[in-house]
């Protein structure tokens, strides 16, 4: 375990995991709002709108 106590390991090695996951999450939280709003303005374009 590094050489560290039991109770360090503990409060440092899960932080890389949550922050992954949490990244994760949010990315494919965005991605779906990115694609409403690209599709929003294309129609919105397409009407000749500006």
């Amino acid at each position: 375990m590094l050489n560290f106590p039991a109770e360090t390991f503990w409060l440092i090695v899960p932080w890389p995991f949550i922050w992954i996951t949490l990244g994760i999450v949010m990315y494919f939280v965005h991605k779906k709002g990115d694609e409403k709003e690209d599709e929003f303005y294309s129609k919105f374009n397409d009407k000749g709108m500006k």
